[in-house]
């Protein structure tokens, strides 16, 4: 029996709401709503770490960053791990990823300084580490998005991570460089005068950071590039060799900067605010000073990574130029399917649609991702489509998932079995479904590779507790009473023996989820 194809969809920092079939009233994605009308709606799909680099590691490794070794942006996948596209291509398929992959390290910004410990006479270079072997040197700089900009005709050595056919997209909005880079300056010679801030169009009507009218034209902007590439893969198939291919956007990620008709095709005035958006992260109570740094250096330095709280009009503002970048993506995606249609390639494709983060989006007050780790950061969309799955259409489903769950589903559905040491399970499998855990080493590490301030969350059919790294204190929320996240719970007399078991919960799954991936002999 001949295995079926993939295509999964992969778009960058988009919370699970905004999407029409997710209940958006607003924003329109009736190519995505028909993916969902046709197969399966996951409700309570997580990440296992809400940054990009990481939780792109655990995607494709089934992995947790604890296991993968990719606990932070700047920790690039070790070569020697296994993903499911090198299991796929052992068993024959065509593999291929466009567009954003973040595998490896963007920048060649140095890491902050790590420090021996202890006292005494410091050790060498080559054993200040416990582990030899650091993922650095030319191996790991593909990705580096200075490289691609100075040299678009690089040859990247493939497969990569398991994909023989991969054309990047590295940055955001319209700032992205990679295969790209080639592409935009064959078709435009005066490229470089039309992306940035300092080149973009006039707008006196959006006053938020981070956002500029891009001069970029529609037709030359990178969700463009990455659904031409994707439909000419398809076109490059042939009907006897099954294929996986993914299709990475890399919007909406911010900067905010949807080109042509998507720049206003939203007015901030229709956008409707989450109704915790006056609720701001200050008031919360029980959080120790440390789980309000992202939000301060997010006061200080507005175009950086860190969470931005703003005025309501600058959130309206930024939800709406949001929506621009996702109707381009949902334009993109119908591209991919009438294509694969028009190949006769569709009844034989499992599609699936799914984002690496997501984003407050308004949420208590901010906007972007880093701090605590709401539903709105943790909680992304999954769609999953399968034309062979009886009675599967618009169903939706409400099992817990995690982005470690991704690989072992594409391999199951394939007809191959699980790697060792890959963690996940299949979300088809039928039996009950796991707590997701979610690792997060804080944003301190960026400034001090030795900081202590991580974040650990346990997310059940109905709870989230959240603890924190070195303070006192936690998170306790009663997600199906109070699923906007408004009443912390973690000092309520009444919910004290509801936080021991979770407690006792979370360390049970981090018990279970402790790295398994080499063998014993039978006797030592």
């Amino acid at each position: 029996m001949r295995r079926p194809n993939f295509v999964i969809f992969v778009t960058d920092q988009q919370r699970a709401e905004h999407l029409g079939c997710y209940g958006d009233p607003t924003v329109r994605t009736p190519n995505l709503d028909g993916l969902a009308a046709e197969g399966v709606r996951f409700e309570r799909f997580h990440v296992a770490t809400p940054i990009c680099q990481p939780n792109r590691a655990c995607l494709v490794t089934g992995q947790q960053p604890s296991v993968n070794g990719v606990r932070q942006n700047g920790i690039p996948l070790d070569l020697d791990s296994v993903t499911f596209a090198d299991v796929l291509r052992d068993a024959g398929y065509n593999t291929g990823y466009i567009g954003k992959a973040h595998f490896q390290n963007v920048t060649d910004i140095a890491a902050p300084e790590r420090r021996q410990k202890g006292k005494g006479e410091s050790l060498p270079d080559a054993l200040g580490h416990s582990l030899r072997r650091q993922r650095t040197g030319d191996a790991y700089r593909w990705e580096v998005r200075r490289r691609w900009a100075d040299n678009p005709d690089l040859e990247l050595p493939t497969p990569y991570y398991g994909f023989d056919h991969v054309r990047l997209c590295i940055g955001h909005g319209d700032q992205v460089e990679g295969h790209y880079t080639a592409w935009l300056r064959a078709r435009r010679g005066d490229s470089e005068s039309l992306r940035g801030p300092e080149n973009a169009l006039p707008d006196a009507g959006i006053t938020a950071p981070q956002c500029w009218r891009t001069a970029l034209p529609e037709a030359d902007y990178p969700t463009r590039y990455v659904a031409e590439q994707a439909c000419d893969f398809l076109e490059q198939q042939q009907a006897d060799t099954p294929f996986a291919l993914v299709v990475s956007f890399p919007d909406p990620h911010h900067p905010f900067t949807p080109p042509g008709r998507y720049w206003s095709m939203y007015d901030p005035d229709d956008v409707v605010l989450p109704p915790n958006a006056g609720e701001s992260v200050a008031g919360i109570p029980g959080l120790p000073a440390s789980a309000l740094t992202a939000y301060r250096w997010g006061l200080d330095e507005p175009d950086s990574h860190w969470p931005l709280t703003l005025s309501e009009r600058q959130i309206r503002e930024i939800i709406a130029l949001n929506y621009g970048s996702i109707s381009m993506i949902d334009d993109a995606v119908g591209e991919v399917m009438t294509r694969l249609e028009a190949l006769g390639l569709n009844d034989d494709t499992v599609v699936a649609f799914t984002s690496d983060h997501g984003d407050y989006m308004g949420d208590h007050g901010t906007v972007l991702k880093l701090g605590l780790h709401f539903q709105s950061v943790v909680r992304v969309p999954l769609i999953w489509r399968d034309p062979h799955a009886p009675g599967a259409g618009g169903c939706v489903s409400r099992r817990l998932g995690s982005a470690i769950d991704l690989a072992p589903t594409l391999l199951q559905r394939a007809g191959l079995r699980i790697p060792i040491g890959m963690q996940g399970r299949d979300l088809f499998d039928g039996a009950p479904a796991d707590p997701v855990l979610i690792e997060d080493a804080g944003i301190e590490v960026f400034r001090d590779g030795d900081a202590g301030r991580g974040i650990t969350t346990l997310v059940t059919d109905e709870w989230r507790l959240s603890l924190f790294e070195g303070a006192p204190g936690g998170e306790l929320y009663h997600l199906a009473e109070d699923p906007h996240e408004t009443r912390n719970l973690w000092e309520d007399p009444d919910s004290q023996s509801r936080k021991a078991s979770l407690l006792e919960c979370l360390v049970r799954r981090m018990a279970e989820l402790r790295d398994k991936r080499l063998s014993a002999s039978a006797r030592a």
